[in-house]
C-alpha cells in the first residue's frame, strides 16, 4: 500500500526517525508522517474519545501541549499508524532477577535463585507487555479499522550501558549470565500473539545487534532528546537512545513494511 497520511506516535525514541527524515527527505520521497510523542510512559494518559485522542489527565494534557502544540490529538484523517517506543525488552530483566524458571541457560550453572515454573515467568512477562504503553496504543489505534498499525519497540542498550549500573545493573546481569538471548526469544513469543490482528512487528535488526542483547555503539552515540523546537544532544551517558543513523533504519522499516501491505 501507499498511505497517504501516517502518523508516528510514540515516546523519546521517536526523535531519531524524525530527525532522519527531516535531514534527508530525498531517501523516502513521498513520504512526510506527522509525528506525535510524549515523554516516559504519558502515552498511557491518553485514551480515544470518537476519533481524538484526549486525556483527563492534566499533566499529560500539559506534555501534550509542551511537545505537540495541541490539547487533543484527532486522528480521523490517518490510513496508517507507526507506534515506536512505549516498552522496552531490557526493562523486563528486573522480573527474573532472583526468580528464574530452570530452562534458563544460568539456572544449569548456578543455584543462586529462587526457582519458579516456566508458566510463571511467561505469565509475569506477559502482564508487563499487556499493560505497556505501546501496546494499549497499538490496540487502540487498530481498534479504529483505518488502517495497518506497525510497532518498533525500544532499542536494546548500548553495549556501552556498562558504565551505568545504576540503571542498567540487572541487565548486564543477565547478559553477563547468559540469559539475554533466551530471555528476549521468550519475548518476542509472547509478544507475537498479544500483537495479533492488532499491529505488525518490526524488530530491531540483527546487524544493529551485540550477542543479541545489546545495540553496537555506533548507532547509540549522537543522540538527540524529543525536544520538538531545537536539536538537544543527550548526555553522553545516554546508553538507551538511538541516534539518527539508526533512525534511517527505522524509516527503511516502515516504508518497506508499508509497501509491501
Amino acid at each position: 500500500m501507499t498511505p497517504r497520511n501516517v502518523l508516528f506516535l510514540g515516546n523519546s525514541h521517536t526523535a531519531a526517525p524524525r530527525i532522519a527524515l527531516r535531514d534527508d527527505p530525498d531517501r523516502w520521497p513521498g513520504f512526510a508522517p506527522d509525528v506525535f510523542a510524549m515523554p516516559g510512559h504519558s502515552l498511557i494518559a491518553l485514551e480515544l474519545d470518537g476519533r481524538t485522542l484526549v486525556t483527563p489527565d492534566d499533566e499529560a494534557r500539559r506534555k501534550m501541549v509542551y511537545y505537540n502544540g495541541v490539547p487533543d490529538l484527532p486522528v480521523s484523517g490517518y490510513d496508517a499508524f507507526v507506534v515506536i517506543g512505549g516498552l522496552a525488552f531490557h526493562q523486563q530483566a528486573i522480573l527474573q532477577e532472583t526468580h528464574r524458571s530452570l530452562d534458563f541457560p544460568s539456572a544449569r550453572r548456578d543455584g543462586n535463585f529462587i526457582p519458579v515454573s516456566t508458566g510463571f515467568v511467561d505469565a509475569l512477562l506477559r502482564h508487563q507487555l499487556e499493560h505497556s504503553p505501546a501496546l494499549r496504543m497499538a490496540r487502540m489505534l487498530a481498534g479504529l479499522d483505518q488502517g495497518p498499525v506497525l510497532f518498533l519497540d525500544q532499542v536494546l542498550p548500548s553495549t556501552e550501558c556498562r558504565q551505568d549500573p545504576d540503571q542498567y545493573g540487572a541487565y548486564v546481569a543477565l547478559a553477563e549470565r547468559g540469559d539475554a538471548a533466551d530471555y528476549r526469544a521468550r519475548y518476542l513469543r509472547i509478544l507475537e500473539p498479544l500483537l495479533a490482528g492488532g499491529a505488525i512487528h518490526l524488530p530491531q535488526p540483527a546487524s544493529t545487534m551485540v550477542a543479541d542483547a545489546f545495540t553496537a555503539p555506533e548507532w547509540m552515540r549522537g543522540s538527540i532528546r524529543m525536544q520538538p523546537r531545537r536539536d538537544v544532544p543527550h548526555e553522553a551517558s545516554d546508553y538507551g537512545h538511538a541516534n539518527p543513523a539508526y533512525g534511517r533504519i527505522q524509516v527503511d522499516q516502515i516504508t518497506e513494511a508499508l509497501a509491501r501491505l
